[in-house]
């Protein structure tokens, strides 16, 4: 499944325990020692370099990639050949929703964005596991409730009619998927305008404009590839002002 030179990881512990932690999102959290033990016996770790494939839209689906390290993007061919980037995953993240058991094709592409390491776990695995561990089945289940808010949102967003609102939109919901006390400022990491663009449908200058002026209120601080969210309140309010 496009995997290219994708390899085996040689220190899966390592990697499993730097993945971060957060309820309801990060399917291996949950997981006391002998059934995270259980699940990183059972899946099959890999590699994937820049630009590498986890999966590709329209291929038969096989099971999900659990992200140990690394960014992943999910996208979509749009009309005209027009990429839309749907989401951006890390570490404790997986990719292969929103069906992970039998016979279907992917609704769209996984990708990384830098060196990622991932636990692959097919759709037999899922299945004994499923059966062997209670666990990991409701931390499965919690996580896909999560994606399915998660491209819900994304979908409203799209339907927003003003460029400037869905941006806002998106910006409130990457801050509350950040994990960080809503008190302070949030960094929403390695983020840029063209990725914002991608994901709601909008030109980059257009979202240059926008960003522009949410800097120059104070609400947020913008970087080459970094940007924080120093008033969450005051973001939010621009939604409904």
């Amino acid at each position: 499944m496009g995997r290219g030179h994708a390899h085996e990881v040689t220190d899966p512990g390592q990697s499993c325990e730097e993945a971060p932690r957060g309820t309801g999102r990060y399917v291996l959290k949950a997981l006391g020692k002998p059934d995270l033990d259980l699940v990183m016996r059972t899946g099959r770790l890999v590699t994937y370099q820049n630009r590498e494939y986890l999966l590709r839209e329209g291929e038969p689906a096989n099971g999900i990639h659990v992200i140990l390290s690394g960014i992943v993007e999910s996208t979509h061919a749009g009309t005209q050949g027009r990429e839309l980037m749907l989401a951006t995953w890390e570490a404790g993240d997986f990719v292969g929703a929103p069906y992970i058991l039998g016979d279907h094709r992917h609704s769209w592409s996984a990708r990384a964005l830098g060196r990622v390491e991932a636990l692959h776990l097919d759709q037999d695995s899922l299945r004994r596991l499923i059966g062997q561990s209670p666990s990991f089945a409701v931390a499965l289940i919690e996580c896909l409730g999560f994606k399915g808010e998660t491209y819900s949102m994304l979908a409203q967003t799209l339907a927003g009619q003003k460029a400037a609102e869905r941006l806002v939109l998106l910006l409130v919901k990457l801050c509350e998927n950040a994990a960080q006390d809503e008190s302070g400022p949030i960094s929403l990491g390695r983020i840029t305008q063209a990725n914002l663009a991608r994901m709601i449908g909008a030109t980059r200058q257009s979202i240059s404009l926008i960003l522009n002026r949410l800097q120059d209120d104070g609400i947020i601080t913008t970087g080459p590839t970094k940007m924080v969210v120093n008033d969450l309140a005051a973001l939010r309010k621009q939604v409904t002002d």
